[in-house]
């Protein structure tokens, strides 16, 4: 009966640490020039080649939005904010993946746009903005949950940058 109790216990502790470990990847998805790790645990460091025609010759940033999502709500007034300041320096694109019906429309949108491989490794982690070259597809920076502007203002200017 206490191997029982001892395995309960050590399961109840295992499950209380899972959100200070969620909360540990999130911020470490924060980074710039490397990896996305996405929740599911896949990791791209390129979206899978160059993007459509229509995103070519500027940076790309895409958002992965739900409107049930607390932290998209945080982020949205941010995010707005960079989109004025960037205005036509940089190309916006937000998969709404709300209900099933908005998925399956962003799915179809990403494969358009070249952007399919991303998106299925993303598509559950809502809150995620991608920095992308869409030349080579390579990902430049992945925020994460991030309400901070100097973030987003430091991936965007290394992108223009890149992008010269």
């Amino acid at each position: 009966m206490k191997l029982r109790n001892a395995w309960t216990i050590a399961a109840l502790v295992a499950l209380s640490a899972a959100p200070a470990a969620a909360q540990s990847t999130a911020a470490a998805a924060k980074h710039d020039e490397g990896t996305i790790q996405s929740r599911g645990g896949t990791a791209l460091a390129n979206v899978g080649g160059p993007l459509a025609t229509r995103l070519q010759g500027r940076p790309v940033v895409v958002r992965i939005h739900a409107d049930w999502c607390p932290a998209c709500k945080e982020t949205e007034p941010v995010l707005d904010g960079v989109k004025q300041k960037y205005g036509d320096k940089v190309s916006f694109v937000t998969f709404d993946v709300t209900n099933a019906k908005t998925a399956a429309t962003a799915a179809d949108a990403a494969k358009a746009d070249g952007l399919a491989t991303f998106f299925d490794a993303t598509k559950a982690a809502t809150s995620t903005v991608v920095v992308i070259d869409p030349k080579s597809g390579a990902v430049i920076a992945e925020l994460y949950n991030d309400t901070e502007v100097a973030d987003y203002t430091k991936a965007i200017d290394r992108a223009l940058k890149r992008a010269k």
